[in-house]
């Protein structure tokens, strides 16, 4: 299951995803416009998510 975020969603189910069944995925993160990259909130909790020319496509995945 794919559903996309806006920037405000994606940084709040980063932060509250005491589960780790859903998984908040970036495209265009680090350079990569090609493939998705998952974020981890210990790791990206200081990315700028309202930067659309580095950060632009965000989306939630639900693991099985």
């Amino acid at each position: 299951m794919r559903i996309i975020l806006n920037p405000l969603f994606a940084k709040i189910i980063l932060r509250l995803n005491p589960f780790r069944k859903l998984i908040v995925v970036c495209k265009g993160y680090d350079g990569d416009d090609e493939n998705y990259t998952e974020l981890v909130w210990e790791d990206d909790q200081y990315i700028d998510f309202y930067e659309k020319e580095l950060y632009f496509d965000f989306e939630l995945w639900s693991l099985r």
